[in-house]
């Protein structure tokens, strides 16, 4: 569901994968191959929300944007189930893990890794190639072993997935 509010409405790239149940409010810009799956919101009331390049928007994601902050995904980023971002930079490459959170102003980096069930509190940075966990999330160590091989991986999964749900509808 795509619904325009105060005169701004979703910019979707013809590529890209919107499940049935998503819903995108305002001012959503989503990139070439990218993907926003079942039971997604994402509400630009205030400032726009950008999915980039082949990122992955995976169900029941909410993103939000705060009056001053936009959100901001860059290419090639996995989003896990459940998560929420509010006002958010994430650099391309990232992966945030299953119901995380990240909140106003926080910036995560290039190839970064937010490991499920973390709280990246406000206004936080967190240095690309590294990996951050708790509540609220603290710098673990550098991207090593499995977790390279996510920030590797995970994206494209994503996409040959979301091209394949979109033949699916396009019947």
């Amino acid at each position: 569901m795509l619904i325009e509010y105060q005169g701004r409405k979703p910019t979707v790239h013809p590529t890209a994968f919107i499940a049935p149940t998503a819903v995108l409010i305002g001012d959503v810009v989503v990139e070439e191959g990218a993907s926003i799956w079942f039971g997604a919101v994402l509400r630009a009331d205030f400032q726009p929300i950008i999915v980039g390049k082949e990122s992955s928007i995976q169900d029941n994601v909410v993103i939000h944007v705060d009056v001053t902050h936009p959100t901001r995904i860059g290419e090639r980023v996995t989003v896990g189930h459940a998560s929420v971002l509010e006002g958010c930079q994430i650099d391309e490459n990232a992966v945030i893990g299953m119901n995380s959170t990240v909140l106003v102003g926080a910036h995560i980096g290039k190839g970064a890794l937010v490991a499920a069930g973390s709280v990246v509190k406000a206004n936080f940075v967190v240095p690309p190639g590294t990996l951050v966990a708790g509540n609220p999330a603290e710098i673990k160590k550098r991207i090593s072993g499995e977790s390279a091989w996510w920030i590797e991986n995970a994206w494209k999964e994503y996409v040959r997935l979301g091209q394949h749900y979109r033949s699916l509808l396009d019947r």
